[in-house]
């Protein structure tokens, strides 16, 4: 029985060993990576969108690495900054000087038609060196406050684990306790051979050794789980969306970051547009209002909007012509909750182009959702474009769930250490 015991140890053991093994390759890996990425501005990007596809289909992570923006060829793919706008990452179709270290980039996403809406003045670019398709969905699926809880408890998991006291049976631990009290005494091992005199009994040294390289897996392996925690790859944004709105004489074409309105952080405007056109041949006037929906527009300290009408496309939140009229100051959606509101009217032959700017005050506590609503009224017709906007999530489980998990954790597992090492000493006693 002793030594089926023994076997079933063993073999716990080993599989015990070699699961740290690889969580200390792991570990030591992330341990490693981490800095070299900090001193070579290395660092990884997510793609929610795919208009580099097929190239770089939404959902792969790809490496970037810094560098000038004078080593920039034609034909790379890079990622440019855009302040306040998010970054955008496509392939450069001509490069320009700029003065300087400054070149003017002219990109285009591999799955679009046409070059972006003007040169980007950039002095340093991130270069996409490769990437790996679908494996950003992993990454985000990681990445949540779940999935760190996880990480975090199994962290302490292993730490309680390394330091659980090993012993073997109550019976040898008793005669391993009787040798200690008669040290002059050659009892015979359960081999039936005699210990030479001088030597420590094979089972102390070998725990020693065993909570010793418990001791130094650990040390690899919590590094590299903080380090995999927290350097959670950036979210690369590939371009805005459009959609076309059709109805029997107008069109309507909205143009907007879906992630960003939908995770509005407090202090970050979020500017959604939509252009509005008439395709009728009798002449006449079309209207167009804007209105709010959703438990966001409830509160004054809520949702905040602000319009301004151009009369071609806005392009980085100007408007080309330099005519651009605010035609309602920022202030909160609850004025256009009641009723739609009239922003703008204009003949058939004309077109408007709507930007509205949402954001959150930068002490909003406000939760839910609202619905911004443009809607076009002319020749006996109608079409809507409709944005979903709201609040960086901050309901539910936040970061004090995984801290306290891993804390509760690891808390238990030093008093169960402690109790199993009470409990070996009563075990020795005579």
């Amino acid at each position: 029985m002793v030594g089926r015991e023994r076997r079933r140890h063993s073999t716990l053991a080993r599989v015990g060993d070699l699961v740290l093994t690889v969580l200390a390759v792991g570990g030591t890996a992330c341990v490693v990576l981490v800095p070299l990425a900090f001193f070579f501005d290395i660092s990884l990007i997510l793609f929610k969108t795919g208009s580099m596809g097929p190239t770089i289909p939404a959902g792969s992570m790809a490496v970037v690495r810094e560098i000038p923006a004078s080593e920039v060829h034609v034909g790379d793919v890079v990622t440019v900054d855009r302040t306040p706008l998010p970054p955008i990452t496509h392939r450069v179709v001509d490069i320009a000087n700029g003065g300087g270290p400054t070149r003017l980039l002219t990109l285009r996403g591999d799955a679009n038609e046409t070059n972006d809406a003007a040169p980007h003045a950039v002095s340093h670019v991130r270069l996409v060196e490769w990437s790996v398709p679908r494996l950003g969905y992993a990454v985000r699926a990681v990445s949540n406050v779940y999935a760190t809880s996880l990480i975090t408890i199994g962290a302490a998991a292993i730490v309680t684990w390394a330091f659980w006291p090993r012993g073997g049976e109550p019976g040898i631990r008793r005669h391993r306790a009787w040798r200690r009290r008669r040290p002059d005494s050659a009892v015979p091992d359960e081999a039936g051979a005699a210990p030479e005199a001088g030597t420590r009994p094979s089972g102390t040294g070998a725990h020693g050794d065993s909570t010793v390289g418990r001791l130094l897996v650990v040390l690899a392996v919590l590094p590299g789980v903080a380090a995999a925690v927290l350097a959670t790859p950036g979210q690369a944004r590939a371009d805005t969306t459009e959609e076309v709105i059709r109805s029997r004489y107008l069109t309507l074409v909205s143009i907007g970051d879906n992630d960003r309105m939908t995770n509005l952080a407090p202090d970050q405007p979020v500017p959604w547009q939509v252009g509005v056109s008439a395709h009728a041949k009798q002449p006449g006037e079309v209207t167009i209002s804007l209105s709010a929906l959703g438990p966001l527009t409830v509160r004054p300290d809520g949702l905040q909007v602000m319009v301004a009408v151009c009369a071609i496309r806005w392009v980085r939140g100007a408007c080309p012509t330099g005519q651009g009229e605010q035609v309602l100051a920022d202030g909160p959606a609850t004025r256009l909750a009641a009723h739609p509101v009239t922003i703008s009217s204009m003949r058939a032959d004309q077109q408007r182009w709507v930007l509205v700017t949402a954001s959150l005050l930068a002490n909003s506590v406000a939760s839910g959702s609202a619905d911004l609503i443009v809607t076009a009224t002319g020749f006996g017709d109608s079409a809507s474009a409709g944005g979903t906007v709201g609040p960086l999530p901050r309901t539910g489980t936040n970061l004090w769930t995984p801290v306290l998990a891993g804390g509760g954790a690891l808390f238990t597992g030093l008093l169960l250490m402690r109790a199993a090492r009470r409990h070996r000493t009563t075990v020795g006693r005579p």
